[in-house]
Parts: C-alpha cells; structure tokens; sequence
C-alpha cells in the first residue's frame, strides 16, 4: 500500500489524546491516526453494490434520527418472505421454471437491499450517539 504524507490541523486536546494513545499502544500518532480513520471510513464494500442502492444508502446521511430509526425497525412484507418460503419448498422437490427462478431471485435481491438499508440506517445512528437496541429488543416478522 503507497502511503500519502497530509498535514491535519485538530484541536490542541485531540492531539494530546492522540499522543497519549500513542504512548500507551506503542504506536506512532501516525499509524494510530490511520487506524482509527481506516475504522470510520465507509466500506469500499458500498461500490459493489447497484447503483441505485448506493444513491439510496448515500442520501441516508441527510434523513432525521426519526426516519433512520424507521427504516432500521422495517420488516420485509410477510407476503414477500412467504413467497419466497413458497419457492424455495418448491425447488426442493422439483426444478423452478425460468419465470420461478427470476421470482425467487428478484424477492431475495429486495431482502437483501432490505438488510443493507437496515445495516447502514443503524450504523448512522450510532454514529449520531443514539441508542442501538440489542437483538432481543428488535422486531420480529410474524407468520
């Protein structure tokens, strides 16, 4: 990896804290200033993503606390992962028609947007300082 020499001007403190981590890593303010820039940096995962997700996930940033809170609380539509338990049943007893498996495929693809969107409106949050609900306090889909 090519490395790349900025000057940062921050807080008189926040360097303070910097050295002091330093000291106590065993570690240059450098490497620790890239550390924590390479933890709180967007995954390069995002530009595998359609474009249009990305576009979505990217205008998130501007969304109230409210309106992440309820993307990040949404269920798929029972309808959809019905559905989807139908077709899978079906491919395990018989091949799926062409129609079946581009079916199946769409509704997982729309899952997992879902779960991407859900991923990221949470990250946000917590970046935002808000309380992030433990697994046991998450929504469950109903059958």
């Amino acid at each position: 990896m090519s490395l790349r020499t900025i000057t940062l001007t921050i807080p008189e403190p926040i360097f303070l804290q910097l050295e002091a981590a330093a000291r106590t890593s065993d570690q240059s303010v450098d490497k620790l200033v890239a550390q924590a820039l390479e933890r709180t940096l967007p995954p390069y995962l995002t530009a595998l993503l359609p474009v249009e997700l990305q576009t979505e996930l990217s205008a998130m940033d501007q969304l109230s606390d409210e309106a992440l809170q309820a993307i990040a609380l949404s269920l798929a539509p029972a309808s959809r992962n019905e559905k989807i338990d139908e077709l899978i049943a079906l491919k395990q007893v018989s091949e799926l028609t062409i129609e079946q498996q581009d079916q199946l495929t769409l509704l997982c693809a729309a899952n997992e947007a879902l779960m991407v969107r859900k991923a990221h409106a949470f990250v946000l949050l917590h970046q935002r300082g808000r309380q992030i609900p433990t697994v046991d306090q998450l929504p469950m889909p109903t059958s």
